[in-house]
């Protein structure tokens, strides 16, 4: 459940808008310079970590729990590095933290109910901005679409993949869900009918036995911003 729950926080980065939004992601952002010792403001119990490929790069996702609230982590983290940059809401809590040597730390913390009072996922990101060298070939990209970024989790034959778009959710959602369909998907929620309301979709396939998860939020020029996020069962 727990390894789940870190996919699909990465695969919901385009339904978060800053500091309003239910989960944000670890792709990149600008920030400020920052100092201290995380594990000094989180004391985090490191659970797992795996190599990922973001855009190209090989990096590492780490994942620890952490016994303080959400809202002490995020007191001990702003005193500790108020320069960084934060985006926060009632369950989770996205900060970056750039270093001396230009690296910038990602950390990202969800606070489940009932479950553990914080999880925290972490990652080193390099000084440059990624871009997106390829995108997924079984991944539709809606006309007018831009690719914003691509993840790969080589250990669990999965890809996760970020576009925006110049037209709405109700007008993207239908087009990704209906070149799926045609691509041999199965959904199983269908909120692709739902012109008012959907804002996501989940679909299976059972040769080979696969899932995708898509998922939409706004953006303020009318458009919308899009994610897929796709694993191959084993």
């Amino acid at each position: 459940m727990m390894r789940l729950c870190a996919i699909l926080f990465l695969a919901a980065a385009g339904w978060a808008v800053p500091l309003s939004a239910e989960v944000f992601s670890l792709w990149p952002f600008s920030s400020g310079d920052g100092g201290g010792s995380l594990e000094d403001a989180l004391k985090p119990s490191r659970l797992w970590s795996e190599k990922v490929v973001v855009d190209g790069h090989s990096l590492e996702l780490g994942v620890s729990l952490v016994q303080n609230p959400l809202d002490v982590c995020y007191k001990n983290l702003r005193k500790l590095y108020p320069d960084a940059r934060f985006a926060a809401n009632s369950n989770s809590l996205l900060v970056e933290i750039k270093r001396k040597n230009g690296i910038r730390r990602r950390l990202y913390l969800l606070a489940i109910e009932g479950i553990y009072p914080t999880i925290e996922f972490t990652m080193d990101l390099p000084a440059e901005k990624l871009k997106p060298s390829h995108w997924p070939a079984d991944f539709p990209l809606p006309p007018g679409s831009k690719p914003i970024a691509v993840m790969e989790f080589p250990k669990r034959n999965a890809v996760y993949g970020a576009f925006s778009s110049e037209f709405g959710i109700s007008q993207t959602l239908p087009s990704v869900a209906a070149a799926l369909k045609n691509a041999g998907w199965n959904s199983i929620t269908n909120e692709h009918k739902d012109a008012f309301n959907g804002t996501g979709e989940v679909l299976m396939k059972q040769n080979p036995p696969s899932l995708i998860i898509i998922g939409f939020s706004p953006t303020k020029n009318g458009g919308c911003i899009g994610t897929i996020y796709k694993r191959r069962n084993q």
